[in-house]
């Protein structure tokens, strides 16, 4: 054989080889690969723990984009909007909706509500706050700390498994609030506008989607998270009349979507 043909032989094979080795790379690089950003949404249903009684679960609804990390660590900044409420308004409301106007008790009980709420708070306050808040958070899966058997259904849920904390910031807008005594002759203090330090804490699951490429392109995320906040604007009220009071917190169960685009990374293991 000619010595041109045998090098364009050699040749063709070595592309041949080239070619296989690149397919075979890329067949063993399914579903290690993630995409490094999300964007999402969600909604929570919040309620507060300050020292004014009685307080309402309400929806909120948030937007985040995250960094990845990895598939299992990713960093997230979170703006969130709602309302916060409780004391006499909500308890009064709430408290008519279950009397029977036909009963001939009905007058007494009306009545009886306001008794029974001042017994709990003499003060009879009552707040509604349309807040917003601002935070970024972490979150660590199961997937990233053990190496879980992938053969077994129950290990390999448990993967999807998530804590995680930050620190933030929530904007008090009360809307609504009750300040004079029941005798009109007080007025409570504190400010309709402030601004608190938050640390969210967070416990959740995550459910994954993939893509045609098996890699991981929209997560939904079931979860509960409580913001304890450093300071006492939620509910509006820091008159020193109030001495022993609790610090606050608001959250509640949520419920939210992201999706994943941007570079694609390859992960040390198999994600699925």
């Amino acid at each position: 054989m000619p010595a041109h043909k045998i090098y364009i032989l050699k040749k063709a094979l070595v592309i041949l080889l080239i070619v296989q080795a690149a397919a075979f790379t890329a067949k063993a690089q399914l579903g290690y690969n993630y995409a490094q950003y999300s964007i999402g949404f969600g909604s929570s249903y919040v309620k507060a723990k300050t020292d004014v009684p009685y307080p309402v679960s309400h929806p909120a609804y948030y937007l985040n984009t995250s960094y990845n990390l990895s598939p299992y660590i990713n960093f997230t900044l979170q703006y969130e909007f709602g309302r916060l409420s409780g004391g006499f308004s909500d308890y009064y409301v709430n408290g008519l909706k279950k009397l029977n106007p036909r009963d001939t008790n009905y007058s007494k009980n009306v009545l009886a509500l306001s008794t029974t709420y001042l017994a709990a708070d003499p003060y009879g306050r009552s707040y509604y706050n349309d807040y917003q808040s601002i935070h970024l958070h972490a979150d660590v899966q199961l997937g990233e700390l053990l190496d879980l058997n992938e053969d077994h259904i129950y290990t390999k849920a448990l993967k999807n498994i998530y804590v995680g904390t930050g620190i933030g910031m929530v904007y008090n807008n009360i809307s609504a609030i009750n300040r004079l005594s029941a005798d009109s002759s007080y007025s409570y203090g504190g400010s309709d506008h402030s601004t608190n330090v938050l640390i969210p804490v967070r416990i959740g699951y995550q459910f994954k989607i993939y893509n045609s490429y098996d890699e991981p392109s929209i997560l939904v995320d079931l979860g509960y998270q409580m913001n304890y906040v450093f300071g006492f604007g939620l509910d509006g009220y820091s008159d020193p009349l109030f001495t022993t009071r609790s610090y606050e917190r608001f959250g509640g169960f949520h419920i939210g979507v992201k999706f994943n685009f941007g570079n694609v990374i390859s992960y040390r293991k198999a994600l699925h």
